[in-house]
């Protein structure tokens, strides 16, 4: 038995599938785990102003929750969240089901439309909006004159997390419009049309069998959208460098992340309050999965 077993084990060595898994696991190791453990370490190290950087196992976390600046970036992070969220998620189920329910031969071209949005992404994404929400040059520019400040800017520190909000929906609802619609198709018609043989109508139909059935795709959804969020930096960044002084450049956490790093060299704390926003988004996906029995197998 013993020499089947180890014979069994050399096989699965063997295996041609090691051969496409091998390039990946040497990529996650060099920049997703290595990195990740000296992260962690540096979260331990205090960068003095005088004298060597020595181990602390409190100092940076004490450090970062006394800044100042960190309140104010972490309720402009959670209003944007508050925002953006219902609003794509808006956005998003309301197109995939109208699509889902009125399915033509146009299905391909409608969902290639929705998507055509996200192409534009990042910091060309944020450079479009920061053109959109400029008043003398903005198309809508007659529209936001009626919204500007004493010095002739529109965006600001109150309504950023607004403009944020709408771009964000705009660049990211199409690839979710896309897999929930997925998603939908998916459901057995059978179904559906038993409900309505009982006298559901399109209503009842959408809130008792379609929403239950997806459950793990709007529980998915919602987990990498909170990371998403909570790790907002691109687009304010660019904004704010483009905006003239009208936008914080530590608006959000991730941004203060950055100027630990690179204004003030401490790698400590810029580790530490990366540490602390994972907590932070691994909490919220627990949470989600366990209030929506993400890896439940029934009803399915």
């Amino acid at each position: 038995m013993p020499s089947q077993s180890s014979s069994r084990s050399s096989r699965r060595w063997r295996s041609p599938g090691w051969f496409f898994v091998a390039p990946y696991l040497v990529i996650l190791i060099a920049f997703g785990i290595a990195p990740a453990i000296y992260g962690l370490y540096q979260t331990f190290e205090v960068t003095s102003p005088v004298g060597a950087p020595y181990l602390s196992l409190t100092k940076n976390f004490a450090d970062v929750l006394k800044d100042y600046r960190l309140p104010t970036a972490s309720w402009n992070v959670v209003k944007y969240l508050l925002i953006w969220l219902p609003l794509m998620l808006l956005v998003v189920f309301a197109l995939a089901l109208a699509m889902d329910a009125k399915r033509t031969r146009f299905a391909a071209i409608t969902r290639f439309v929705t998507y055509v949005p996200g192409a534009v992404t990042g910091s060309a994404a944020a450079l479009l909006w920061l053109f959109m929400s400029s008043p003398a040059v903005s198309p809508i520019g007659a529209i936001l004159r009626h919204f500007v400040d004493k010095s002739g800017s529109f965006l600001s520190d109150q309504n950023f997390a607004l403009i944020l909000a709408v771009m964000g929906t705009a660049s990211g609802a199409g690839g979710w419009i896309v897999v929930v619609y997925g998603a939908l198709v998916a459901i057995p018609q059978e179904l559906i049309e038993s409900a309505v043989l009982d006298g559901a109508n399109a209503w009842d139909t959408v809130w008792h069998i379609k929403l239950p059935m997806i459950r793990s795709y709007i529980a998915f959804i919602l987990i990498v959208s909170i990371a998403q969020g909570f790790q907002l930096f691109v687009e304010p960044t660019v904004i704010s460098q483009g905006a003239g002084g009208q936008v914080s450049r530590t608006w959000s956490i991730n941004q203060l992340v950055f100027s630990y790093a690179t204004d003030q060299s401490n790698y400590g704390r810029a580790s530490a309050l990366a540490i602390l926003l994972l907590v932070v988004c691994v909490a919220l996906a627990v949470f989600i999965i366990t209030r929506t029995r993400f890896y439940s197998t029934e009803e399915r």
